[in-house]
């Protein structure tokens, strides 16, 4: 194995136990991020989203008038802008974009669906601000990628003005893990396992069903999203619900563009500084992106 992607998969083993309880794993995730690189080159601010904040980031390539605004992963618990700032700077600069991230409320102590109803609010706080949305990008990772798709449907559903597409990573969009994959990447994905994943969903859920579609999105109506990239590895157990998105999405007319990578770990493009398949993602995210909303 790679030098540098063992490394990488053994990343949340040497900083993580994930079932240690919530406010010690954030902890413990917010010294992971921490030791993750930002580019030198990076601007970020802070800014009040009524009652939350969020974080804009700008690299010198960013056009002003475009935005991409990133849902961060954290299975609902976890994680905030600055955890994922290294992340989501990179997918700006190579979508020529800022960057904007909500600080949105966690579980379990704001269970679902509200970090989904955060999320809803600062796209139209984006909006409100005199952003097109033709010229808004939404992605997210895992958790986020889950936020992404609901964002777009509540978009649909309500009229609002949909963005210009999705890019989508290892998304968590099964959250009765009835996927294969949960079954035959036990124990090869060394992030995700199944007893952590169901201790988290369960406090994130806080007693609703995992299969109601607004919690699992691969039981979503998915007709009217706009076009989407999903991004996944093929070491990880979140695999099967990837490939059953894009299976229905396809169905439904959406233009879903899928892409596996071999021996990738989940969110592998969060250690793009070690992994070249990371660099290589966000690479191809970029372009994906430019093509919807034009070059400079």
């Amino acid at each position: 194995m790679d030098k540098n992607l063992k490394i990488a998969r053994d990343y949340f083993k040497t900083y993580l136990d994930l079932n240690a309880p919530i406010p010690e794993l954030r902890i413990q995730a917010d010294k992971m991020y921490a030791t993750l690189p930002v580019a030198a080159d990076i601007k970020y601010e802070t800014v009040p989203v009524g009652d939350l904040k969020g974080e804009w980031t700008t690299s010198p390539e960013a056009r002003d008038t475009h935005v991409l605004y990133y849902i961060h992963g954290g299975a609902f618990l976890i994680g905030s802008p600055a955890t994922h700032r290294g992340e989501i700077s990179e997918l700006g600069r190579a979508g020529k974009m800022k960057t904007f991230a909500l600080d949105y409320r966690l579980a379990p102590e704001h269970p679902f669906p509200q970090p989904l109803e955060d999320i809803l609010e600062g796209y139209i706080w984006l909006l409100a601000q005199g952003f097109d949305a033709k010229n808004i990008i939404i992605s997210g990772d895992s958790a986020g990628g889950n936020a992404t798709i609901n964002l777009f449907i509540s978009l649909r559903d309500q009229r609002i003005p949909m963005p210009a597409g999705g890019v989508i990573i290892s998304p968590w969009i099964d959250l009765g893990q009835s996927g294969e994959t949960y079954k035959t990447k036990e124990g090869i994905d060394p992030i995700v396992n199944l007893k952590a994943i169901k201790a988290q969903t369960a406090a994130y859920l806080g007693g609703a069903a995992p299969d109601l579609p607004v919690a699992s999105p691969i039981y979503a109506n998915l007709h009217g999203l706009p076009p989407t990239y999903v991004i996944v590895g093929e070491a990880e157990e979140m695999l099967s619900e990837a490939l059953t998105f894009t299976h229905n999405a396809a169905m439904a007319g959406v233009h879903v563009k899928f892409e596996v990578w071999p021996q990738m770990i989940h969110n592998f493009p969060l250690w793009h500084s070690l992994l070249p398949e990371g660099k290589d993602a966000i690479k191809k995210a970029g372009d994906f992106m430019i093509s919807l909303t034009g070059s400079i």
